[in-house]
């Protein structure tokens, strides 16, 4: 009987063992998923449309969402390191901002230029010579993309005037000035010269900016 007992204990502790290897999970290790390439930036390169560009054919400083602040403001506020108090009128007041092309720091957002990253001259040259008057305006205000426009001292805004990389760049982050830079051409299907287009090349080399195309 002792001998029959410890056959049945043996079945029973076998069974068991069998079952908890069928029922455990397996332990394989999963590959992690990758992270998505970057879409290719493709830039054409085209001659530059240089007559028939007026400023007041780019509406801009409009108030878009009718809140009684203009973008002009609209940007002061979204770039504040300290916000502002609003006041009547959309005025601000006990802000703070720095200037990213001169690392220099306001608490008068007067002292501030809102300079289009892409000029607007520069915009007509390369293609928004063909655009209808409300394109013009909404790429004059463009609040979608916070690198479309930028709090900056305004006589840096006044030196950079309508120039290209290839002739005006901030001290600052020429890197990142670059890459923005192509962003809002992209964007906006707007054209490179040749000059300029050799200049942005260099800056996609030494910058890595492994996901641009200059050419045709």
């Amino acid at each position: 009987m002792k001998t029959m007992r410890r056959s049945y204990i043996e079945i029973a502790l076998s069974t068991l063992l069998i079952s908890a290897l069928i029922s455990t999970p397996s332990q394989a290790v999963t590959a992690k998923p990758k992270t998505p390439a970057k879409p290719t930036i493709t830039l054409v390169i085209a001659p530059d449309q240089l007559t028939g560009y007026v400023r007041s054919k780019f509406k801009h400083w409009i108030d878009a969402d009718h809140d009684g602040c203009t973008t002009r403001n609209e940007v002061l506020i979204a770039e504040a390191i300290v916000k502002p108090t609003i006041g009547t009128h959309c005025s601000l007041t006990g802000g703070k901002w720095i200037s990213p092309y001169d690392g220099i720091s306001y608490s008068d957002p007067g002292e501030l230029d809102i300079d289009h990253l892409v000029p607007l001259s520069e915009a007509w040259r390369s293609g928004a010579w063909k655009w209808t008057a409300l394109q013009r305006q909404n790429y004059a205000n463009d609040l979608t993309d916070p690198r479309a426009l930028v709090a900056v001292t305004a006589g840096e805004n006044r030196a950079k005037g309508d120039q290209d990389p290839s002739t005006w760049l901030p001290a600052l982050d020429q890197c990142g000035y670059v890459s923005n830079w192509i962003a809002i051409k992209a964007k906006y299907a707007l054209t490179v010269d040749s000059v300029e287009a050799a200049t942005l090349q260099k800056f996609v080399m030494s910058c890595g900016l492994t996901n641009v195309k200059i050419g045709t």
